[in-house]
């Protein structure tokens, strides 16, 4: 198969690089991509920055460019259910868009390939579990967002970009599955907003971190936590999308 693998920021792209053999970045018609393979398939990784309008643009482009068989989108994410640990893997069951306005469930046929890795590594005895993506166009407190979700969601997770991608996935006839590794949990609610860290185009730049930091020292203590977690969220997510690979 040629899989399109859709990534939001540098560490989500160097965790999904290590799963591919000899993934090499190239520029297709002004498109970065990386390219690579791994148990037969070819695998084409594109970094599309932060939230919806990144992760439809780069969808559009990876599926102009590129025939794909599949579509995943792979990174980090927060826990909503108290049930997930950093580190742990969750693999989209149902997604919904929630906003101000209240939930949106996004109309997309969950393709059986991430039920079925689902169900195969949690008989090896793994933490891979299936759950609800909560998509949101803004940064929102879990507190708030798990208010807003039914009493038996489960293992909700929330995150910026999957139900955009998904969306395009459907409109092509092409398969869809959301792999995300736990980066924060549940009680972890940022002390920051995080477009202080971002520019208008929603991808993370040192200086405005430096900048933030600078008026917000208390917030060191938990960069340095959420840096930590990312470590353990990164080595998940390139073994988790290994083994996907290998047994899709």
């Amino acid at each position: 198969m040629r899989i399109g693998i859709i990534t939001a920021m540098p560490e989500e792209t160097r965790a999904v690089v290590r799963a591919i053999n000899g993934a090499r970045k190239s520029l297709i018609n002004g498109f970065v991509v990386r390219q690579g393979s791994c148990a037969a398939h070819v695998v084409v990784i594109a970094e599309a920055g932060m939230g919806f309008q990144n992760a439809t643009a780069a969808t559009a482009r990876l599926i102009h460019e590129f025939s794909l068989d599949m579509i995943v989108s792979a990174g980090f994410c927060g826990g909503v259910s108290p049930k997930l640990q950093v580190g742990d893997v969750v693999v989209a069951t149902g997604l919904t868009v929630v906003s101000e306005k209240g939930l949106d469930d996004v109309p997309v046929k969950i393709t059986a390939f991430g039920r079925d890795f689902v169900a195969s590594q949690a008989d090896e005895g793994r933490r891979v579990f299936g759950g609800l993506f909560a998509s949101t166009p803004v940064i929102m407190h879990k507190k708030l967002l798990a208010s807003r979700l039914p009493p038996a969601t489960p293992y909700p997770v929330v995150e910026m970009e999957s139900a955009a991608i998904a969306l395009l996935a459907g409109e092509n006839g092409i398969p869809f599955v959301g792999l995300r590794t736990v980066s924060d949990a549940c009680d972890e609610e940022l002390g920051f907003a995080l477009n202080e860290f971002c520019d208008d185009r929603m991808r993370i730049r040192i200086p405005r971190v430096l900048l933030t930091v600078a008026r917000k020292p208390r917030i060191i203590p938990q960069l340095i936590r959420l840096a930590r977690n990312n470590r353990v969220a990164a080595a998940s997510l390139s073994q988790a999308v290994e083994r996907f690979l290998v047994v899709v």
